[in-house]
């Protein structure tokens, strides 16, 4: 073999050995950042959640109920969720109450962003408006959460001591409730 051969051979095999060793890394730090985000979210939420609630103290007026309302919203729905996880990794049965909790979500998702427009508003009287209509449906959301947890709390007592008709009937009140708001919420962007 003559020098400029080995010479390729040689360069390849670095970078190769370089490539692989640089794959290796890559997959190392992203499970291990992924890791970290994993850990740290629960925290930066808590921290978050903490910090609007002091701002909710703080401030007066109108921004004051919009924030008020904004941490109801959150308090209420991460409630709702840890409930509903607790129950599911005891087995409990929950029925339809994930769905229930899944849309009721999405609707608090929707409502969070609304209260922020409210928050974001310059206007006082406009703020005022908007604090007096997001509030009923601000209250409509933390009502049905706390219906999905009365409903998992119902749930877990004795067999002999749930009444099966009365829970469904709890249910289809909810469904209804969820559907009165779809609704409500509806009608409201269209103005």
């Amino acid at each position: 073999m003559d020098f400029g051969t080995v010479f390729l051979i040689l360069m390849l095999v670095i970078i190769a050995i370089v490539v692989g060793v640089a794959i290796v890394m890559g997959v190392l730090i992203r499970r291990g950042v992924l890791g970290l985000v994993k850990i740290s979210k629960p925290k930066y939420e808590s921290a978050k959640r903490n910090a609007l609630k002091a701002r909710a103290e703080t401030s007066t007026g109108p921004v004051a109920e919009i924030l008020k309302q904004r941490v109801a919203l959150a308090e209420s729905l991460e409630a709702t969720r840890r409930s509903l996880a607790v129950a599911q990794s005891t087995g409990q049965y929950t029925g339809n109450l994930e769905q229930i909790f899944n849309t009721l979500q999405q609707t608090g998702t929707v409502m969070e962003h609304q209260l922020l427009v409210a928050q974001q508003e310059p206007d006082p009287a406009v703020q005022g408006l908007y604090s007096k209509t997001l509030g009923v449906q601000v209250e409509q959301i933390t009502q049905t959460a706390k219906g999905v947890r009365n409903a998992l709390a119902s749930a877990a007592a004795p067999t002999g001591d749930v009444d099966l008709k009365d829970l469904t009937r709890t249910l289809e009140i909810e469904a209804t409730m969820l559907k009165n708001w779809s609704a409500t919420y509806t009608d409201l962007g269209k103005d």
